[in-house]
């Protein structure tokens, strides 16, 4: 016993020497982040199975962001401000807790199923096109609890996140201060080029009978950070002491941040930013659909996006990180805040330009069977097929000795197929006597204009990570060190409330508006006018920017100026 203490002792002194650091403490937060963020987008997909509509999504959804923003406004401070004190431990906490009710999923299974695809006039599949979920064929007497952990899990996630940043990223940044943009910038990064390309990756296991794996495996992963989290130091060596005050009361602390115009107009211009850029996402497969014709919740060999997605992830990195090494090591407190409000402020005016492209991008579609006025019905010709569109959503058709395109195969009422390595030719339509193809008429003259937007909206994301970067700065940078999580808590928060609750709610209504075939609360196909979309965040981007140079134009709060303060604001 007495001779394993010193061997402990000494493997202990390894750990904490070499792998308990800042660089590992970094390079799991980015971990923790980015798994956390997967969860999530699955938690998301696993709801739409378990409403039944495959890959569609559903207005529950839309409720369930709604709600999600709701307790981030009325939660982020208080995650915030609790644990501040032990952040990693706070942080290990709120990851544990999001582990245990992911795995919590796993009790409830869904229902045996098979995998359908696109179907023919009549009930027949469309093998190889999709990997669909099929609504049960028995009662799901799991559905109301499995729900419950669901919902729980996806707020849960939400919470993580704001301890990542509020936990994590101030561990990180009071620790070495003049790396606090390249702390940021790989978090950003992460969160709108990993992260965004979530669901597309996991779409397909979602509604596969072993859709369990991914579920055990994001949940263990988590609770894998949580203990890692655990083992890291309250304070590192080199830690700059700082006075830290009134750990009894939360309403202070909110009440310097409410009185702090600089944080207060910059959380302001976060929140405009967010509602423009993850609206704009939320809708951007319907753009796609109503704008190009083309199918996206398929891979159409044609149409892939796969590659576009690695790239957009190679640009976002390259772009946050120009700024990253830019505002980085320049001085021993970082980037001032100042200087993070007009930088952030002037990419928000590129932002902009990228939206107005986007709105502007599109093709001459055709003609498209059952389209009348900006509304859609099925083509008489096929009403007697028995078409189940809320499972499968969009899947264009084209039948070539007219030029017509049609939304499904079922609604053009063929009846048989053939799959050429991919190019799948429809026979024995009763909308058209001669054959038919996957795609839409216009798929050919489309395919330049939707390059086109594949591109710019990798540079939306791209300038928005940017200006992401440097207006979050601010809120680090314009507060007292013992102030930063509750900063960053009561800018969640408030993002929470302007851009989850009414920003997204704002949307909702434009998809609303511009729907041109709904089924079952669903909307399956939008009109042009989706292009109004791209209108509005450009607007929303353009007020950020204004917001954020006018938090350039307030100086900190009085009492951060206070000599007695250890901090002196770098303003």
């Amino acid at each position: 016993m007495n001779q394993s203490v010193p061997v402990i002792a000494k493997a202990w002194f390894l750990l904490r020497r070499y792998i308990l650091t800042i660089p590992r403490f970094d390079l799991f937060l980015q971990g923790a982040l980015l798994i956390v963020v997967f969860l999530e987008s699955y938690v998301f997909l696993l709801m739409r199975r378990n409403a039944g509509t495959g890959y569609l999504r559903t207005i529950n959804e839309d409720w369930l962001q709604l709600g999600v923003g709701g307790a981030e406004f009325l939660l982020g401070a208080i995650v915030a401000w609790w644990g501040r004190g032990m952040r990693h431990f706070a942080l290990s906490g709120w990851l544990g807790a999001t582990a245990v009710s992911g795995l919590i999923v796993l009790a409830f299974p869904f229902a045996e199923s098979g995998r359908p695809s696109v179907e023919l006039c009549g009930g027949d599949i469309v093998s190889g096109s999709s990997n669909l979920y099929e609504p049960q064929p028995v009662e799901d007497t799991l559905l109301v609890p499995r729900t419950v952990f669901l919902v729980i899990t996806a707020l849960l996630c939400a919470l993580t996140k704001i301890s990542v940043w509020a936990h994590g990223l101030t561990y990180l940044d009071d620790h070495e201060p003049e790396s606090g943009p390249y702390f940021y910038g790989i978090l950003i990064s992460i969160r709108l080029s990993l992260g965004l390309s979530g669901q597309n990756w996991m779409r397909a296991v979602s509604v596969r009978d072993d859709w369990w794996e991914a579920q055990i495996s994001l949940s263990m992963l988590t609770l894998m950070f949580c203990i890692l989290f655990t083992l890291f130091p309250r304070r590192m060596e080199g830690y700059k002491e700082f006075e830290e005050k009134e750990y009894n009361c939360i309403l202070k602390p909110i009440g310097r941040m409410v009185r702090n115009k600089a944080v207060l107009y910059q959380t302001v211009a976060l929140a405009l930013l967010n509602t423009a850029l993850f609206g704009y996402v939320n809708y951007d497969t319907a753009t796609i659909q109503a704008k190009f014709h083309v199918e996206t919740l398929r891979q159409d060999p044609r149409t892939t996006r796969t590659i576009m997605d690695i790239f957009r992830s190679l640009v976002i990195i390259f772009f946050v990180s120009i700024f990253r090494m830019r505002f980085s090591v320049r001085r021993s407190d970082g980037v001032k805040s100042n200087t993070a409000s007009k930088v952030g402020g002037g990419v928000c005016v590129l932002v902009a330009a990228f939206f107005c492209v986007l709105a502007g991008l599109h093709c001459q579609t055709g003609d498209m069977a059952g389209f009348d006025n900006g509304l859609y019905q099925q083509p008489k010709c096929s009403a007697e097929c028995g078409c189940a569109s809320e499972r499968y959503g969009f899947a264009p058709l084209c039948i070539l000795n007219t030029s017509t395109t049609y939304f499904s195969p079922c609604h053009a009422g063929c009846q048989t197929y053939e799959d050429l390595n991919g190019f799948q030719l429809f026979e024995e339509c009763k909308c058209g006597p001669h054959r038919a193809v996957r795609g839409s008429c216009t798929l050919p003259e489309c395919w330049l204009p939707y390059s086109l937007y594949l591109v710019f909206f990798t540079l939306v994301l791209a300038a928005a990570a940017a200006s992401f970067l440097m207006q979050g700065m601010v809120i680090l940078r314009a507060v007292q060190r013992r102030d930063k999580p509750i900063a960053i808590g009561v800018s969640f928060a408030l993002m929470g409330l302007l851009s989850h609750v009414l920003g997204h709610f704002i949307y909702m209504l434009i998809s609303h508006f511009t729907c041109a075939y709904e089924q079952d609360g669903i909307c399956l196909l939008h009109t042009y006018s989706i292009w109004s979309v791209g209108v509005v965040s450009a607007g929303l981007s353009v007020l950020s920017g204004v917001c954020s140079f006018a938090a350039s134009r307030h100086p900190a709060a009085p009492e951060l100026l206070s000599t007695s303060d250890v901090y002196i604001n770098d303003r």
